[in-house]
């Protein structure tokens, strides 16, 4: 008998979806084999009679879903046969749009910010666009402003035009009828090659966002404006400036400066010029503000568009509109004054000029010490950059034109009058004790960075021996006595050699594991004497004997035979580290002194230390435990032998014991039968008759 699966059709029976309603239709039953993974497979398959109750609906159903299935197949083939692929509609170009202010470049999403209660401007290109009818729509703040176009060639008309929304059409006749086929917004409408532009506006009293959106069968193109507040006076934008004098002012320099307390009120001789830039919180220059400036302390303003437009005028002041300039003044007295200017109730600038008096002190700060004989030792020049003069190099002796210590004079001296403000402009000079062993140069002020701050070099002069000594002093001019009796303390310069020997040394000699390391190199000529001051690496090829954090490397200036460096740091691990060197100026091995300390390491050789003390100490323990132990056993020894020995004796006494004991009681035997015998002795002498 051939088995009822074999009668169903391969093809059946490896369908998934719809292989029930197709065994079903077909009448025909499949037993249950391996194969078959779902109960319901077995379960659910035909009826084995024809016409049942099910055969007719499931035909049905088979027949319905094989038709789409034929349709769908059809309609591919189709395509593929005529060469037709499907594109989106969004394929085709979105509705351009090109707002003034936002953006150089029309594109289909545009966004920006605006204030409240201006308009925007906007250029819509309605760009391959074929429905009939585009529309316009406005949503959230806001409104539309939209002209109404005649119709043209090339035009685009409106119609149903609402502050919210409107209709765009081709209007290239005066019968144009939006909505139309004949009128279509298209790149080739009736009697047109392309439909152009429409130019329309928004605006909004109200802050908030404004969403324009412009509806077409490409796809919609947005234009998002956030309109906000309305910009205000802005302290974080406006800027300010101020220069000494008359000097052209630059913006944001110079929060105060120092002047003479001489009296003036002409513009030409103010003691400061002051700008202000205001600008407003959409960082735009404002152009018609009005300033008050007031001033506490000594000294008068001007106030005005331009400088040295305004002479001395008062101690408050507000100017006309677009006044954004203020001149200083002094009155001829000395102190410290404050400039506040101000917009209304906002402070756009604070700036403050120090009007000095006569010379009353002066003070001295020694940069340099040590002098090279014949050379200069230190560098000038104007302000804190201080470039210029050529000077010894620090380099060594074999560089002896170069730069010493860029930025470094020998030193420095600061005049100030009698309130301890800086008194620029002083006449001074400096003298040296002894010009045989050292000179002085032309002090120079820093006029710009450091009124009343002055610069000095020295020099060893020429056959100075190294050891040799001179004091510098300082002098400044008192129009007062007419002499220079005005000085700061005398400071002491010395003559030095080349280096000839180097001593290395640390700012201790015990560290813990990682600690900071301060590297010192002591270098000393071939008279003994600390070597002059110079730059340059004053020690190579470093070497530690164990590893050090951080970098190991030289100092790089010598000043009065010390040179030190940082950035380095102590072994981690306990013990002796040693650090040694080459001389690198005089290239003398031997000159190097190395220095030796000590680390005492991590918490790992704190722990291991501690667990071999540890040890130690349970060793002697033991040692002392096992002394004990065998003087104990002597002792036990000499106990046991004792022991022994009295035991003997002790047996002894107690077979003597029992010897007496056995007598005893034999002797107690016969005292109880002597006994007895005299009872009865007695008995028989009492039943004799009585006489």
């Amino acid at each position: 008998m051939i088995r009822i699966a074999q009668q169903v059709s391969r093809a059946i029976r490896i369908l998934r979806g719809n292989r029930d309603e197709s065994a079903r239709a077909s009448h025909l039953v499949v037993e249950k084999v391996a194969l078959m993974t779902y109960e319901t497979d077995f379960l659910g398959q035909a009826e084995r009679e024809k016409c049942s109750q099910s055969t007719f609906s499931e035909r049905k159903i088979m027949s319905t879903k094989t038709a789409f299935k034929r349709v769908a197949l059809v309609a591919a083939a189709a395509l593929a046969i005529g060469g037709i692929s499907a594109v989106s509609a969004n394929a085709s170009a979105l509705t351009q749009i090109a707002v003034t202010g936002f953006t150089g470049t029309a594109t289909a999403t545009v966004s920006g910010s605006a204030t409240v209660g201006t308009y925007v401007s906007a250029t819509i290109t309605f760009t391959s666009d074929t429905n009939n009818a585009t529309s316009v729509t406005s949503t959230g703040v806001g409104q539309l402003n939209v002209p109404a176009i005649a119709a043209g060639t090339n035009n685009v008309a409106t119609t149903g035009i609402t502050s919210t929304s409107f209709t765009a059409f081709e209007a290239d006749t005066s019968t144009a009828v939006p909505g139309t086929s004949a009128h279509t917004l298209s790149t080739t409408g009736v009697g047109n090659t392309s439909v152009g532009t429409l130019n329309i506006s928004a605006y909004s009293a109200t802050a908030g966002t404004q969403t324009i959106t412009v509806n077409s069968s490409t796809g919609a193109s947005t234009l998002t404006i956030t309109w906000g507040a309305a910009p205000v006076l802005s302290t974080q934008y406006t800027t300010s400036g101020m220069s000494a004098g008359t000097a052209a002012v630059t913006q944001g320099t110079n929060a105060t400066v120092v002047a003479a307390n001489t009296a003036q009120s002409a513009a030409v001789n103010r003691a400061a010029t002051i700008v202000v830039a205001p600008f407003n919180s959409n960082n735009v220059a404002l152009g018609s503000e009005t300033l008050t400036v007031t001033i506490s302390g000594p000294g008068t303003l001007g106030i005005a568009t331009t400088a040295a437009a305004a002479a001395s005028t008062g101690r408050a002041l507000t100017g006309a509109a677009s006044a954004y300039t203020v001149d200083v003044y002094g009155d001829g007295t000395a102190g410290v004054s404050t400039i506040t200017i101000t917009d209304g109730s906002t402070v756009l600038a604070t700036k403050t000029v120090t009007f000095y008096g006569s010379p009353a002190k002066v003070t001295v700060t020694q940069n340099l010490f040590v002098a090279k004989a014949g050379a200069q030792l230190g560098q000038l020049g104007n302000d804190k950059a201080l470039t210029g003069a050529t000077v010894t190099a620090l380099a060594g002796a074999a560089a002896s034109t170069g730069t010493a210590g860029t930025g470094t004079a020998a030193f420095t001296a600061s005049v100030v009058d009698s309130n301890g403000n800086a008194a620029a402009g002083a006449t001074v000079k400096a003298v040296s004790s002894n010009t045989a062993v050292i000179t002085t140069s032309t002090p120079v002020e820093e006029t710009t960075d450091a009124p009343g701050t002055w610069q000095v070099a020295v020099s060893g002069a020429a056959g100075a021996l190294s050891g040799q000594s001179a004091t510098v002093t300082f002098e400044v001019y008192d129009a007062a006595t007419s002499a220079y009796d005005i000085l700061a303390t005398p400071i002491t310069f010395t003559i030095g050699g080349a280096v000839a020997s180097e001593t290395l040394s640390t700012d201790t000699t015990s560290y813990n594991a990682l600690a900071p390391v301060k590297l010192t190199v002591t270098a000393k000529d071939s008279a003994g004497n600390a070597a002059y001051d110079q730059d340059g690496t004053l020690v190579s090829s470093l070497l530690s004997t164990v590893q050090l954090g951080g970098t190991l490397a030289s100092p790089t200036k010598l000043v009065n035979g010390v040179g030190s460096v940082t950035g380095i740091y102590a072994p981690s691990v306990a013990g002796d580290f040693t650090i040694s060197g080459t001389d690198s100026v005089s290239g003398a091995l031997e000159s190097v002194t190395p220095v030796t300390a000590t680390s005492l390491g991590g918490s790992a050789d704190s722990a291991a230390n501690a667990a071999t003390d540890a040890a130690n100490e349970a060793t002697d323990a033991a040692n002392a435990a096992t002394d004990a132990a065998n003087a104990a056993a002597d002792s036990a020894d000499a106990a046991t032998a004792a022991a022994q020995d009295a035991g003997d004796k002790a047996d002894a006494a107690l077979a003597a014991v029992t010897a007496l004991s056995q007598q005893v009681t034999t002797l107690l035997a016969k005292v109880a039968a002597v006994s007895a015998a005299l009872a009865k002795i007695s008995a028989a002498i009492a039943k004799l008759p009585k006489k």
